[in-house]
């Protein structure tokens, strides 16, 4: 008869997240994580693997459960153009919290690890994919509304909206100045016209 797990799997991928996070996947050692998870290393070996398979675990939740946020705002009933405006005011936002200015999971993964690490890479793109795929709907949906212009492809737009987003994320790490933040926010949303 299998052992049931005596820990709750999501809270530990979550303080698993949370390191890796703060620290950089390279930076933490599995000593880290399992006091970060409170578990011991058995449970950690028969539920996750190894320290790489964790990680691409909590590329796949952060996806699942922040990325897909996005998603979720672009089904709201409200004009396109409005919901884009307040996606990137939330990222200003966040970024001007000294809590918040770790930046973006997947943007932080990718910058660390995507140039050497093909299954990251591959769960980073997929993350990216799923805000261009919102980003995208919100623009479609903008230009049959009328608050979106349609002189460029609405795909181009939804990739720049994603690229620009993202930037003001890793840009607010390193200088969170909500005047030059809004500036970028501004710009972006001109692209719209």
């Amino acid at each position: 008869m299998a052992r049931t797990k005596e820990f709750d799997v999501d809270h530990a991928l979550d303080q698993a997240m949370d390191i890796f996070w703060s620290q950089g996947y390279t930076a933490t050692s599995l000593s880290d994580l399992i006091l970060a998870m409170d578990i011991s290393k058995s449970s950690f070996y028969a539920t996750f693997g190894s320290k790489h398979d964790l990680f691409i675990s909590t590329i796949d939740r952060y996806v699942a459960s922040v990325t897909s946020q996005i998603v979720d705002a672009a089904k709201m009933d409200a004009p396109a153009r409005k919901i884009i405006r307040a996606l990137f005011d939330r990222a200003v936002e966040r970024m001007l919290k000294l809590e918040s200015r770790r930046g973006c999971y997947l943007n932080n993964c990718a910058i660390e690890v995507s140039r050497t690490d093909v299954d990251a890479a591959k769960a980073v793109a997929q993350g990216l994919e799923i805000m261009e795929g919102a980003f995208l709907e919100l623009v479609t949906r903008g230009q049959r509304e009328g608050g979106i212009g349609v002189r460029h492809d609405a795909r181009a737009i939804a990739r720049y909206l994603t690229a620009t987003v993202n930037g003001i994320l890793v840009l607010g790490k390193a200088n969170p100045d909500a005047d030059k933040l809004y500036d970028i926010a501004d710009v972006a949303m001109s692209a719209l016209d």
